[in-house]
């Protein structure tokens, strides 16, 4: 109330509208005082009628500032008037001063009240405790000296109980985070434990497991309990589960309560191996043929009883080199896979038109491909990116090497160019032999072929879609398949602008 007092009186002798500034936020912050002052009041109704009393005080001298404020905007003889009315607003302020002095006093009293009946409170409650502590302390003197064997047996029993409590969950927490699963069965033959790796390997959820027959849960137990008593613990069981097929290596160890069953996931060791085996049956084949040609070439050519054929030495010497280039396309593609799974390929981006790499990977197909092969272009406009053009070159011929080698029959091999909106795709169709939609999920991976028995009699290292994939990964882009069996592939870059 002072500042809007100050403001008025500011205003009603400077006429500046600014002097106001004091007036309103005063205002603003009496309206909150008075809500306080009520909401106090109705807990305190001692206070209520001098409450009341500022209240109607402060509304008759806000309506008083209000006429005051409205005479002095009206002009000089306004403003005059509000200066003659200055006196009777001092008086109806010091009525409001006494009233809020005596609001005030009173409001100390009430305070000193409370704070006495606190103190009161707080003596009485640390009587209570400092007796209930005696009392406390008292019964545990009298037990300590009665019973105190009692006490020590009783703590060690409870530290035993808590000792095997943390080395079981300790060995819990362990087997949680071990690679293999460990199920616990009791005497019974009921799951009592089930790590996350047995939820991840038999594909069923720990609660689902637990307190259940061990053969509810995995259908399959016959066979892990017939390759135990066959082959002992140690023995190999393959499990299909609804995600893919899994090699497990079974162990067991007994004990009177029951017995742990652990089954350790070896089915990458065994992919491994398939692996290794895939690659030595696909290089010795591979290298084989080319190396027979050669070989048989070279004697031919030595032979001291053959007649001088100027057109058979021209074959042969063809023969040698173009197997020889065979060769050294099988080798270099080996050396690739090893560097890329190094991660030491070097791409080295730079402007690149793709309808010229395209045509130069075309041509260079094109020298070694059946007169039955059509190899075909679209690009309507000259496209460039900012990529490695070796190596992605390196992947167009590889891509059409494939469609070629897939188009047994002979058929139109197109690649087209698009561009889309911050990329742009590289496309190899083919109208070939297709890919099983099992096997596109594979034709990625290293040493995987469509025709690893020759049945179809094409051959390769199983390496070269391995190798694109990951070139093209490098370059920043991506590489995929969509494809129909008997009806052809298409082969997919996809590169960022």
């Amino acid at each position: 109330m002072l500042n809007e007092e100050t403001g008025i009186r500011g205003y009603v002798v400077t006429g500046d509208g600014r002097s106001l500034e004091p007036y309103r936020a005063g205002r603003a912050k009496v309206t909150q005082d008075l809500a306080a002052l009520q909401q106090l009041a109705r807990r305190r109704p001692e206070i209520a009628g001098d409450v009341a009393t500022s209240a109607r005080l402060v509304r008759r001298l806000e309506q008083f500032y209000e006429q005051q404020v409205a005479l002095v905007q009206q002009g000089g003889a306004g403003q005059q008037r509000a200066q003659r009315n200055v006196l009777s607003g001092a008086q109806l302020f010091d009525r409001f001063r006494a009233d809020a002095a005596r609001l005030v006093s009173r409001s100390n009293v009430i305070v000193q009240q409370a704070r006495t009946s606190q103190r009161r409170t707080f003596y009485a409650m640390l009587a209570i405790v400092l007796l209930a502590g005696a009392t406390a302390a008292g019964i545990a003197f009298w037990l300590l000296l009665s019973v105190p064997r009692r006490i020590w047996s009783l703590y060690d029993v409870e530290r035993e109980l808590r000792e095997a409590a943390e080395r079981g969950a300790r060995a819990s927490r362990s087997l949680e985070h071990v690679d293999d699963a460990v199920i616990l069965l009791d005497a019974e033959g009921r799951v009592r434990y089930w790590n996350p790796a047995a939820a991840a390997y038999l594909g069923t959820p720990e609660p689902d497991a637990l307190d259940r027959p061990l053969g509810e849960v995995v259908p399959d137990l016959p066979r892990i309990e017939q390759t135990l008593a066959g082959e002992g613990s140690g023995g190999v069981v393959v499990l299909e589960t609804d995600a893919a097929e899994r090699w497990l290596v079974a162990r067991e160890t007994r004990f009177p309560e029951g017995r742990v069953l652990v089954l350790q996931d070896v089915t990458g060791e065994r992919e491994l191996e398939r692996t290794r085996s895939e690659f030595l049956a696909t290089a010795s084949h591979e290298l084989r043929t080319p190396l027979a040609a050669v070989y048989g070439a070279v004697r031919t050519l030595r032979r001291d009883d053959r007649l001088s054929s100027p057109e058979l030495d021209e074959q042969l010497l063809t023969m040698i080199e173009t197997e020889s280039h065979r060769l050294a396309e099988i080798v270099d593609q080996i050396l690739v896979s090893t560097e890329v799974d190094r991660g030491s390929v070097p791409v080295r981006p730079e402007a690149c038109d793709l309808r010229e790499l395209c045509e130069s990977a075309i041509a260079s197909v094109r020298v070694r491909a059946p007169a039955t092969i059509e190899l075909a272009l679209d690009v309507p406009r000259p496209v460039v990116v900012h990529t490695d053009p070796s190596r992605l070159r390196q992947v167009v011929v590889n891509l059409l090497d494939n469609a070629v080698k897939y188009s047994p029959k002979g058929g139109r091999v197109d690649v087209r160019v698009r561009e889309h909106d911050g990329s742009v795709e590289i496309e190899v169709a083919d109208h070939g032999l297709g890919i099983p939609e099992k096997a596109q999920k594979r034709i990625f991976e290293k040493f995987v072929r469509l025709d690893p028995e020759m049945r179809l009699g094409v051959g390769g290292s199983g390496l070269g879609l391995y190798i694109s994939r990951e070139l093209v990964e490098r370059m920043g882009g991506r590489l995929r398949v969509d494809s129909e069996p008997g009806r052809g592939s298409t082969f997919t870059i996809q590169l960022p602008r």
